[in-house]
């Protein structure tokens, strides 16, 4: 007989999975992950595991959801309270969004991506068109940017600066932080319209 949750349970035991579903990925890999260590990691059976998620690519969406969530309730609340930001402020918002606790990407290896991209349930976070209508639609309330700009080229900032996150234990470590930083400034001067920046 089917075990009976109410909301409350729920959600608790989704928040668990998630949780645990991020720490597996970390230690193991994604890929790697079967669906019985997830359900395992919380205490309940494998076929109970597909009453919370249809599949391992369905939880692996609600992951990514909830992270794009916070980012947008964040930048939300900057918009509501002034109306339109400055450029700064964006910059600011943005360096935010990439600390290890707020950046999905900390969580997953090259190899998981590749997985994610070929997975129906999340293929879609890494359709190149999408990321550029999302940035043209933040762009269009931020004050002293330049006029005309390459939207693809400011995407795959966000796409050079995961990367380098998921590739982080081929880098020198010490000097990490610093080429992070680096990638940001010349994103800001691009934005800016900085001379020297095309």
């Amino acid at each position: 007989m089917p075990v009976i949750f109410t909301e409350e349970q729920r959600e608790q035991i989704k928040a668990q999975i998630k949780q645990k579903a991020l720490e597996l990925f970390e230690s193991k890999s994604l890929r790697k992950t079967t669906v019985a260590e997830l359900a395992e990691s919380v205490g309940i059976a494998k076929g109970t595991f597909y009453n919370f998620y249809p599949s391992k690519g369905a939880l692996v969406a609600e992951i990514i959801e909830d992270y794009n969530a916070v980012s947008e309730r964040e930048l939300r609340a900057m918009l509501e309270k002034k109306g339109r930001i400055k450029l700064d402020d964006l910059y600011g918002f943005y360096k935010n969004a990439f600390r290890p606790e707020a950046a999905f990407s900390y969580h997953f290896s090259p190899d998981d991506i590749r997985w994610m991209m070929d997975t129906e349930e999340t293929k879609r976070f890494f359709d190149p068109e999408q990321s550029k209508e999302l940035a043209m639609l933040i762009l269009s309330h931020v004050d002293g940017i330049r006029q005309e700009i390459d939207y693809g080229y400011i995407v795959n900032f966000a796409k050079m600066i995961n990367m380098s996150i998921e590739n982080r234990a081929a880098f020198c470590g010490d000097a990490f932080e610093k080429n992070l930083a680096s990638i940001f400034e010349v994103m800001l001067a691009y934005l800016r319209g900085d001379s020297d920046v095309h």
